[in-house]
Protein backbone atom coordinates (compact mmCIF):
# COMPACT_ATOMS: atom_id res chain seq x y z
CA UNK A 1 0.00 0.00 0.00
CA UNK A 2 2.82 2.68 1.13
CA UNK A 3 4.74 1.53 -2.04
CA UNK A 4 1.99 2.21 -4.36
CA UNK A 5 0.97 5.32 -2.87
CA UNK A 6 4.59 6.58 -3.73
CA UNK A 7 4.15 5.44 -7.58
CA UNK A 8 1.08 7.03 -7.68
CA UNK A 9 2.39 10.58 -8.56
CA UNK A 10 2.57 11.42 -5.02
CA UNK A 11 5.51 14.38 -4.64
CA UNK A 12 8.48 12.79 -2.83
CA UNK A 13 11.23 15.04 -0.72
CA UNK A 14 14.99 14.08 -0.90
CA UNK A 15 16.16 12.13 2.07
CA UNK A 16 20.57 11.15 2.63
CA UNK A 17 21.73 9.64 -0.49
CA UNK A 18 22.62 6.32 1.27
CA UNK A 19 19.88 6.04 4.24
CA UNK A 20 21.29 2.33 5.37
CA UNK A 21 19.53 -0.55 6.68
CA UNK A 22 15.80 -0.64 7.77
CA UNK A 23 16.31 -1.02 11.31
CA UNK A 24 12.40 -0.07 13.02
CA UNK A 25 9.08 0.54 11.90
CA UNK A 26 6.35 1.98 14.24
CA UNK A 27 2.86 3.45 13.18
CA UNK A 28 2.26 6.79 15.54
CA UNK A 29 -1.47 7.55 16.30
CA UNK A 30 -3.12 10.22 18.95
CA UNK A 31 -6.69 10.96 20.50
CA UNK A 32 -8.41 7.95 18.92
CA UNK A 33 -11.00 9.28 21.33
CA UNK A 34 -12.89 5.71 21.53
CA UNK A 35 -16.61 6.66 23.11
CA UNK A 36 -18.87 3.62 21.50
CA UNK A 37 -17.86 0.62 20.22
CA UNK A 38 -19.14 1.24 16.80
CA UNK A 39 -15.99 3.92 16.71
CA UNK A 40 -13.32 1.06 16.95
CA UNK A 41 -13.95 1.30 12.99
CA UNK A 42 -11.28 3.58 12.48
CA UNK A 43 -8.73 2.55 15.24
CA UNK A 44 -9.10 -0.96 13.49
CA UNK A 45 -8.24 0.40 10.17
CA UNK A 46 -5.21 2.17 11.37
CA UNK A 47 -4.02 -1.35 13.25
CA UNK A 48 -5.08 -3.51 10.37
CA UNK A 49 -2.52 -0.91 7.85
CA UNK A 50 -0.08 -1.37 10.39
CA UNK A 51 0.04 -4.44 10.45
CA UNK A 52 0.25 -4.83 6.54
CA UNK A 53 2.90 -2.65 6.72
CA UNK A 54 4.77 -4.60 8.99
CA UNK A 55 5.24 -2.43 11.85
CA UNK A 56 7.28 -3.28 15.10
CA UNK A 57 5.35 -1.15 17.11
CA UNK A 58 2.25 1.14 17.89
CA UNK A 59 2.50 4.38 19.88
CA UNK A 60 -0.64 6.50 20.86
CA UNK A 61 0.21 9.29 22.12
CA UNK A 62 -2.54 9.69 24.82
CA UNK A 63 -6.92 9.92 25.11
CA UNK A 64 -7.97 6.55 24.09
CA UNK A 65 -10.88 6.45 26.55
CA UNK A 66 -13.12 9.73 25.12
CA UNK A 67 -15.11 9.98 28.84
CA UNK A 68 -11.76 8.08 30.90
CA UNK A 69 -14.16 5.11 31.88
CA UNK A 70 -12.95 1.73 31.68
CA UNK A 71 -15.67 0.32 29.50
CA UNK A 72 -14.45 2.35 26.51
CA UNK A 73 -10.41 1.30 27.36
CA UNK A 74 -11.09 -2.48 27.17
CA UNK A 75 -13.25 -1.51 23.62
CA UNK A 76 -9.49 -0.17 22.59
CA UNK A 77 -7.70 -3.03 23.90
CA UNK A 78 -10.38 -5.69 22.58
CA UNK A 79 -9.43 -3.96 19.09
CA UNK A 80 -5.89 -4.47 19.54
CA UNK A 81 -5.97 -8.05 20.31
CA UNK A 82 -8.30 -8.75 17.55
CA UNK A 83 -5.71 -7.25 15.00
CA UNK A 84 -2.81 -8.37 17.20
CA UNK A 85 -4.19 -11.60 18.97
CA UNK A 86 -1.29 -12.42 21.73
CA UNK A 87 0.55 -9.74 20.79
CA UNK A 88 2.16 -10.52 17.31
CA UNK A 89 1.16 -9.43 13.68
CA UNK A 90 -0.23 -11.27 11.74
CA UNK A 91 3.13 -13.01 10.17
CA UNK A 92 3.55 -13.84 14.08
CA UNK A 93 6.29 -11.23 14.33
CA UNK A 94 5.81 -9.34 17.85
CA UNK A 95 4.43 -6.48 18.19
CA UNK A 96 4.93 -3.58 20.78
CA UNK A 97 2.17 -1.92 22.19
CA UNK A 98 3.62 1.72 23.07
CA UNK A 99 -0.12 3.40 24.16
CA UNK A 100 -0.59 5.64 26.94
CA UNK A 101 -2.53 7.43 28.80
CA UNK A 102 -3.97 11.01 28.03
CA UNK A 103 -5.97 13.74 29.68
CA UNK A 104 -9.47 12.37 28.57
CA UNK A 105 -8.07 8.86 29.94
CA UNK A 106 -7.62 10.69 33.57
CA UNK A 107 -9.53 13.19 33.76
CA UNK A 108 -12.82 11.50 32.51
CA UNK A 109 -14.87 13.02 35.60
CA UNK A 110 -14.83 16.25 33.94
CA UNK A 111 -16.85 15.00 30.85
CA UNK A 112 -19.63 13.60 32.89
CA UNK A 113 -21.99 16.46 32.06
CA UNK A 114 -21.53 16.07 27.96
CA UNK A 115 -25.24 15.10 26.99
CA UNK A 116 -24.17 11.75 25.61
CA UNK A 117 -22.40 10.63 28.46
CA UNK A 118 -25.65 11.44 30.47
CA UNK A 119 -27.37 9.33 28.34
CA UNK A 120 -25.08 6.32 29.39
CA UNK A 121 -24.57 6.94 33.00
CA UNK A 122 -27.36 9.09 34.10
CA UNK A 123 -26.43 9.21 37.56
CA UNK A 124 -23.31 10.09 39.53
CA UNK A 125 -22.82 6.16 41.33
CA UNK A 126 -23.28 4.89 37.50
CA UNK A 127 -20.35 7.21 36.28
CA UNK A 128 -17.79 7.31 39.66
CA UNK A 129 -18.25 3.19 39.22
CA UNK A 130 -16.42 3.14 35.76
CA UNK A 131 -14.12 6.11 35.84
CA UNK A 132 -10.51 5.02 35.80
CA UNK A 133 -9.27 7.73 37.86
CA UNK A 134 -11.63 7.00 40.30
CA UNK A 135 -11.06 3.51 40.68
CA UNK A 136 -7.40 1.63 40.06
CA UNK A 137 -6.12 3.10 36.66
CA UNK A 138 -2.99 0.55 37.24
CA UNK A 139 -5.40 -2.50 37.36
CA UNK A 140 -7.22 -1.36 34.86
CA UNK A 141 -4.82 -1.49 32.17
CA UNK A 142 -3.39 -4.25 33.28
CA UNK A 143 -6.25 -5.78 32.78
CA UNK A 144 -6.72 -4.86 29.26
CA UNK A 145 -3.69 -4.83 27.83
CA UNK A 146 -2.28 -7.92 29.98
CA UNK A 147 1.16 -6.28 30.68
CA UNK A 148 2.59 -4.36 33.50
CA UNK A 149 1.69 -0.35 34.26
CA UNK A 150 3.98 1.97 35.09
CA UNK A 151 3.58 5.69 35.37
CA UNK A 152 6.33 6.05 32.85
CA UNK A 153 7.32 2.93 30.66
CA UNK A 154 10.74 2.03 29.20
CA UNK A 155 10.41 -0.57 26.37
CA UNK A 156 13.10 -1.46 23.66
CA UNK A 157 11.85 -2.23 20.11
CA UNK A 158 14.52 -3.70 17.94
CA UNK A 159 17.27 -2.20 19.90
CA UNK A 160 15.68 1.30 20.20
CA UNK A 161 14.73 2.82 23.59
CA UNK A 162 10.99 3.98 23.57
CA UNK A 163 9.95 6.40 27.03
CA UNK A 164 6.26 6.85 27.43
CA UNK A 165 4.86 9.00 30.08
CA UNK A 166 1.20 8.33 30.91
CA UNK A 167 -0.79 11.63 31.98
CA UNK A 168 -1.28 12.09 35.39
CA UNK A 169 -3.20 15.12 36.46
CA UNK A 170 -3.84 15.37 39.69
CA UNK A 171 -0.63 14.26 41.54
CA UNK A 172 0.57 16.72 44.27
CA UNK A 173 3.47 17.78 42.05
CA UNK A 174 1.15 17.92 38.76
CA UNK A 175 -1.70 19.29 39.86
CA UNK A 176 -2.96 21.04 36.64
CA UNK A 177 -1.38 18.01 34.30
CA UNK A 178 1.34 20.50 32.85
CA UNK A 179 4.08 18.42 33.64
CA UNK A 180 5.58 15.01 34.15
CA UNK A 181 6.88 14.34 37.47
CA UNK A 182 9.78 12.23 37.85
CA UNK A 183 10.71 12.58 33.89
CA UNK A 184 14.58 13.52 34.66
CA UNK A 185 15.44 11.20 36.94
CA UNK A 186 13.68 8.84 35.27
CA UNK A 187 16.00 9.34 32.39
CA UNK A 188 19.07 9.70 34.14
CA UNK A 189 18.63 5.87 34.95
CA UNK A 190 18.60 4.78 31.58
CA UNK A 191 21.14 3.79 29.99
CA UNK A 192 21.18 5.60 26.75
CA UNK A 193 23.47 5.13 23.69
CA UNK A 194 24.23 8.59 22.65
CA UNK A 195 25.06 7.89 19.12
CA UNK A 196 21.16 7.04 18.27
CA UNK A 197 17.95 8.71 18.96
CA UNK A 198 15.58 7.48 21.27
CA UNK A 199 11.83 7.87 21.19
CA UNK A 200 10.14 9.70 24.07
CA UNK A 201 6.27 10.04 24.26
CA UNK A 202 3.53 11.97 26.34
CA UNK A 203 0.51 13.84 25.52
CA UNK A 204 0.74 17.60 25.63
CA UNK A 205 3.09 19.52 23.79
CA UNK A 206 6.52 20.50 24.93
CA UNK A 207 6.10 24.21 24.77
CA UNK A 208 7.54 26.14 22.39
CA UNK A 209 8.38 23.50 20.24
CA UNK A 210 5.67 21.46 17.44
CA UNK A 211 2.98 23.41 15.90
CA UNK A 212 4.63 26.57 17.24
CA UNK A 213 4.71 29.20 20.00
CA UNK A 214 0.61 30.04 20.14
CA UNK A 215 -0.41 26.62 19.49
CA UNK A 216 -2.93 24.91 22.28
CA UNK A 217 -2.37 22.50 24.49
CA UNK A 218 1.17 23.11 25.36
CA UNK A 219 2.88 22.00 28.94
CA UNK A 220 4.46 24.51 30.92
CA UNK A 221 8.12 23.64 29.69
CA UNK A 222 9.50 22.12 33.43
CA UNK A 223 10.28 18.83 32.25
CA UNK A 224 10.03 18.76 28.42
CA UNK A 225 11.79 21.17 26.19
CA UNK A 226 14.02 22.42 29.02
CA UNK A 227 15.20 18.55 29.62
CA UNK A 228 15.71 17.80 26.26
CA UNK A 229 17.14 20.79 24.60
CA UNK A 230 19.80 20.78 27.70
CA UNK A 231 20.47 17.39 28.03
CA UNK A 232 19.07 15.04 25.19
CA UNK A 233 19.86 16.57 21.71
CA UNK A 234 18.65 13.12 20.65
CA UNK A 235 15.42 12.82 21.75
CA UNK A 236 12.63 11.94 19.00
CA UNK A 237 9.93 13.21 20.87
CA UNK A 238 6.02 12.77 19.90
CA UNK A 239 3.29 14.50 21.69
CA UNK A 240 -0.84 14.31 21.16
CA UNK A 241 -3.72 16.86 22.73
CA UNK A 242 -3.95 19.35 20.08
CA UNK A 243 -5.31 17.59 17.28
CA UNK A 244 -3.05 19.53 14.93
CA UNK A 245 -3.61 18.65 11.38
CA UNK A 246 -0.52 16.51 9.94
CA UNK A 247 -0.47 18.73 6.95
CA UNK A 248 0.17 21.75 8.62
CA UNK A 249 4.61 21.43 8.16
CA UNK A 250 4.78 22.96 11.99
CA UNK A 251 3.68 20.11 13.25
CA UNK A 252 7.22 18.63 12.75
CA UNK A 253 9.65 20.59 14.79
CA UNK A 254 13.74 21.03 15.70
CA UNK A 255 15.81 22.90 17.60
CA UNK A 256 17.63 20.82 20.61
CA UNK A 257 15.59 18.20 20.24
CA UNK A 258 13.30 17.01 17.59
CA UNK A 259 9.36 17.38 18.54
CA UNK A 260 6.04 16.03 16.05
CA UNK A 261 2.84 17.09 17.13
CA UNK A 262 0.70 13.40 15.95
CA UNK A 263 -2.90 14.16 14.47
CA UNK A 264 -5.75 12.68 16.27
CA UNK A 265 -7.57 9.40 14.67
CA UNK A 266 -10.60 11.28 15.40
CA UNK A 267 -11.32 14.69 14.43
CA UNK A 268 -8.61 17.31 13.38
CA UNK A 269 -8.00 20.91 14.45
CA UNK A 270 -6.74 23.84 12.88
CA UNK A 271 -4.48 27.04 13.82
CA UNK A 272 -6.94 30.04 14.74
CA UNK A 273 -7.95 32.93 12.35
CA UNK A 274 -9.09 31.38 9.41
CA UNK A 275 -12.49 31.75 8.32
CA UNK A 276 -13.26 28.20 8.19
CA UNK A 277 -10.92 27.19 10.67
CA UNK A 278 -11.45 24.66 13.84
CA UNK A 279 -9.29 25.76 16.48
CA UNK A 280 -9.93 25.58 19.88
CA UNK A 281 -8.27 29.07 19.94
CA UNK A 282 -11.45 30.33 17.72
CA UNK A 283 -13.67 28.60 20.16
CA UNK A 284 -14.66 31.02 23.49
CA UNK A 285 -16.08 33.91 23.04
CA UNK A 286 -17.83 33.97 19.73
CA UNK A 287 -15.61 35.48 16.46
CA UNK A 288 -17.97 37.68 14.46
CA UNK A 289 -14.81 37.82 12.31
CA UNK A 290 -14.99 34.50 11.30
CA UNK A 291 -17.38 34.46 8.04
CA UNK A 292 -17.70 30.09 7.62
CA UNK A 293 -18.73 27.58 9.50
CA UNK A 294 -15.54 24.92 10.52
CA UNK A 295 -13.76 23.39 8.96
CA UNK A 296 -14.96 19.44 8.29
CA UNK A 297 -12.77 18.28 10.52
CA UNK A 298 -14.16 15.23 11.26
CA UNK A 299 -13.31 13.84 8.05
CA UNK A 300 -9.48 13.95 9.40
CA UNK A 301 -8.14 11.02 10.58
CA UNK A 302 -4.62 10.62 10.70
CA UNK A 303 -1.75 9.19 12.15
CA UNK A 304 1.92 8.84 11.07
CA UNK A 305 4.23 5.85 9.81
CA UNK A 306 7.61 6.31 10.92
CA UNK A 307 10.87 4.05 9.21
CA UNK A 308 14.23 4.03 11.06
CA UNK A 309 17.26 3.63 8.97
CA UNK A 310 20.28 3.53 9.82
CA UNK A 311 21.14 7.28 8.66
CA UNK A 312 17.48 8.65 8.35
CA UNK A 313 14.16 8.45 10.09
CA UNK A 314 11.48 8.76 7.24
CA UNK A 315 7.81 9.49 8.62
CA UNK A 316 5.11 9.16 5.87
CA UNK A 317 1.35 11.48 7.05
CA UNK A 318 -1.14 9.18 6.06
CA UNK A 319 -5.03 9.83 5.68
CA UNK A 320 -7.25 7.04 7.32
CA UNK A 321 -9.87 8.52 5.86
CA UNK A 322 -8.95 8.51 2.32
CA UNK A 323 -6.46 6.22 2.30
CA UNK A 324 -3.83 7.84 0.87
CA UNK A 325 -0.42 9.98 1.96
CA UNK A 326 -1.37 13.39 2.98
CA UNK A 327 2.20 15.60 1.83
CA UNK A 328 5.11 13.97 0.95
CA UNK A 329 6.96 12.47 3.70
CA UNK A 330 9.19 14.03 6.33
CA UNK A 331 13.30 12.84 6.06
CA UNK A 332 15.15 13.46 8.91
CA UNK A 333 18.46 13.39 8.75
CA UNK A 334 21.17 11.25 11.41
CA UNK A 335 22.31 11.94 13.88
CA UNK A 336 19.77 14.07 15.06
CA UNK A 337 22.02 16.33 17.48
CA UNK A 338 22.11 19.91 16.90
CA UNK A 339 20.42 19.55 13.38
CA UNK A 340 18.03 22.71 12.79
CA UNK A 341 16.76 20.89 9.42
CA UNK A 342 13.37 21.42 10.87
CA UNK A 343 13.65 24.22 12.53
CA UNK A 344 10.70 26.51 12.05
CA UNK A 345 12.85 29.86 11.82
CA UNK A 346 14.98 27.88 9.03
CA UNK A 347 12.54 26.66 6.97
CA UNK A 348 10.78 30.22 6.68
CA UNK A 349 13.61 31.67 5.47
CA UNK A 350 14.51 28.66 2.84
CA UNK A 351 11.40 27.36 1.61
CA UNK A 352 9.70 29.76 -0.76
CA UNK A 353 6.21 30.40 -0.93
CA UNK A 354 3.46 28.28 -2.88
CA UNK A 355 2.49 30.08 -6.12
CA UNK A 356 -0.94 30.45 -8.63
CA UNK A 357 -0.38 28.52 -11.77
CA UNK A 358 -0.32 31.22 -14.58
CA UNK A 359 -3.54 31.02 -15.29
CA UNK A 360 -5.28 31.03 -12.43
CA UNK A 361 -8.11 33.16 -11.46
CA UNK A 362 -10.72 34.83 -8.63
CA UNK A 363 -14.36 34.18 -9.64
CA UNK A 364 -17.46 35.72 -7.69
CA UNK A 365 -19.70 32.83 -7.44
CA UNK A 366 -23.23 34.08 -6.18
CA UNK A 367 -24.47 36.60 -2.77
CA UNK A 368 -26.41 34.55 -0.26
CA UNK A 369 -27.65 35.46 3.51
CA UNK A 370 -25.12 33.21 5.79
CA UNK A 371 -23.88 33.67 8.93
CA UNK A 372 -20.86 34.72 11.22
CA UNK A 373 -19.14 32.35 13.71
CA UNK A 374 -21.04 34.72 16.41
CA UNK A 375 -24.68 33.59 14.64
CA UNK A 376 -25.26 36.52 13.53
CA UNK A 377 -27.13 36.75 10.18
CA UNK A 378 -25.23 38.36 7.21
CA UNK A 379 -24.95 38.96 3.41
CA UNK A 380 -21.91 37.35 2.04
CA UNK A 381 -20.43 37.09 -1.17
CA UNK A 382 -18.83 33.76 -2.13
CA UNK A 383 -15.58 33.48 -3.56
CA UNK A 384 -13.85 31.25 -5.53
CA UNK A 385 -10.29 30.39 -6.82
CA UNK A 386 -7.71 27.16 -7.41
CA UNK A 387 -5.61 25.68 -5.01
CA UNK A 388 -1.75 26.91 -5.49
CA UNK A 389 0.93 24.85 -6.75
CA UNK A 390 4.49 24.39 -4.47
CA UNK A 391 7.22 25.58 -5.04
CA UNK A 392 9.22 24.84 -2.00
CA UNK A 393 9.18 21.54 0.65
CA UNK A 394 5.58 22.13 1.67
CA UNK A 395 3.85 20.70 -1.79
CA UNK A 396 1.02 22.14 -0.83
CA UNK A 397 -0.67 25.31 -0.23
CA UNK A 398 -3.04 25.04 2.51
CA UNK A 399 -3.72 28.92 3.43
CA UNK A 400 -4.77 31.70 2.02
CA UNK A 401 -5.42 35.57 2.17
CA UNK A 402 -8.27 36.91 0.82
CA UNK A 403 -8.03 41.04 0.62
CA UNK A 404 -10.76 43.37 -0.81
CA UNK A 405 -8.71 46.62 -2.03
CA UNK A 406 -10.50 50.21 -2.82
CA UNK A 407 -8.85 52.35 -5.15
CA UNK A 408 -9.34 56.13 -5.22
CA UNK A 409 -7.21 57.54 -8.22
CA UNK A 410 -3.53 56.24 -7.76
CA UNK A 411 -4.29 55.09 -3.70
CA UNK A 412 -5.20 51.70 -3.39
CA UNK A 413 -6.31 51.17 -0.05
CA UNK A 414 -6.79 47.21 1.52
CA UNK A 415 -10.46 47.59 3.17
CA UNK A 416 -11.11 43.65 4.26
CA UNK A 417 -8.98 40.98 4.85
CA UNK A 418 -9.67 37.42 5.67
CA UNK A 419 -7.42 34.22 5.99
CA UNK A 420 -9.02 30.83 4.51
CA UNK A 421 -7.96 27.26 4.74
CA UNK A 422 -8.08 24.85 1.07
CA UNK A 423 -11.06 23.30 0.73
CA UNK A 424 -10.49 19.69 2.60
CA UNK A 425 -7.04 20.77 3.15
CA UNK A 426 -6.65 18.14 5.85
CA UNK A 427 -7.57 15.11 3.73
CA UNK A 428 -5.23 13.19 1.13
CA UNK A 429 -3.84 14.40 -1.67
CA UNK A 430 -5.73 12.08 -3.93
CA UNK A 431 -9.00 14.37 -3.19
CA UNK A 432 -7.83 17.52 -1.72
CA UNK A 433 -7.24 19.67 -4.92
CA UNK A 434 -10.69 21.09 -5.58
CA UNK A 435 -11.49 24.93 -5.30
CA UNK A 436 -11.16 27.07 -2.53
CA UNK A 437 -14.20 28.92 -1.04
CA UNK A 438 -14.16 32.60 0.69
CA UNK A 439 -17.20 34.14 1.87
CA UNK A 440 -16.67 37.84 2.47
CA UNK A 441 -19.52 40.03 4.47
CA UNK A 442 -21.16 42.35 1.84
CA UNK A 443 -20.87 44.91 4.06
CA UNK A 444 -16.77 44.78 4.06
CA UNK A 445 -17.11 45.53 0.16
CA UNK A 446 -17.82 49.82 -0.73
CA UNK A 447 -20.52 49.96 -2.83
CA UNK A 448 -22.39 53.38 -4.87
CA UNK A 449 -19.81 52.84 -7.92
CA UNK A 450 -16.59 52.85 -5.83
CA UNK A 451 -13.67 51.03 -7.52
CA UNK A 452 -12.66 47.44 -5.76
CA UNK A 453 -11.44 44.17 -6.72
CA UNK A 454 -10.74 40.99 -4.69
CA UNK A 455 -6.94 39.36 -4.48
CA UNK A 456 -5.91 36.55 -2.95
CA UNK A 457 -2.32 35.34 -2.45
CA UNK A 458 -1.19 31.89 -1.54
CA UNK A 459 0.33 31.39 1.94
CA UNK A 460 3.02 28.94 2.57
CA UNK A 461 3.16 27.15 6.02
CA UNK A 462 5.63 29.52 7.93
CA UNK A 463 4.29 32.96 6.53
CA UNK A 464 5.07 32.91 3.30
CA UNK A 465 3.16 34.66 0.58
CA UNK A 466 3.15 34.42 -2.97
CA UNK A 467 2.22 36.32 -5.54
CA UNK A 468 -1.53 37.54 -6.12
CA UNK A 469 -4.37 36.84 -8.36
CA UNK A 470 -7.21 39.81 -8.81
CA UNK A 471 -10.33 40.68 -10.18
CA UNK A 472 -10.37 43.65 -12.24
CA UNK A 473 -10.57 46.82 -10.26
CA UNK A 474 -14.45 47.59 -11.22
CA UNK A 475 -17.54 49.25 -9.24
CA UNK A 476 -18.83 46.13 -7.06
CA UNK A 477 -22.18 44.22 -9.29
CA UNK A 478 -23.89 41.86 -7.59
CA UNK A 479 -22.36 38.58 -9.47
CA UNK A 480 -24.43 36.09 -12.01
CA UNK A 481 -24.80 32.86 -9.70
CA UNK A 482 -23.39 30.54 -10.97
CA UNK A 483 -21.52 27.32 -10.06
CA UNK A 484 -17.21 27.21 -9.16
Amino acid sequence: MLGAAAASGVPQLKGVANPGRLRLKFGALSDIHIAYKEGCEVWERALKAFNEWKADGVLVCGDLADWGVYPQLEWVAESWFKIFPGGRRSDGAKIANLLHYGDHDTSGYLYRHAPQCVKVYPTEEAMKSVVITLNDRKAIWERCFKEEWHPIEHKVVNGYDFVLSHFTKGEPTNVAGNNVPGLEAFLAKLDLDPERPFFYSQHRIPRNSAGGEWIWGQDDGSSTSNVFRAKYPNCFAFCGHCHLNCSEEKAIWQDGFTCVQVPSLSYSVTMAGRDNGASLNDRPPKKPYLTMPDYTAGLCRQGYFVSVYEREIVIRRWSFTDMAPIGPDWHIALPIAGSRQFSHKVRAEREPAPEFAPDAAVSLLREFKGKDRSGAERDMVELSFPTAEATGTSLRANDYEVQVELRRDDVVTVVATHRVYATDYGRGLTVYRQNVRSYVPKDEIPQDGQIVRFVVRPVGAFGQKGNPIATPFAPYRKPVERKA
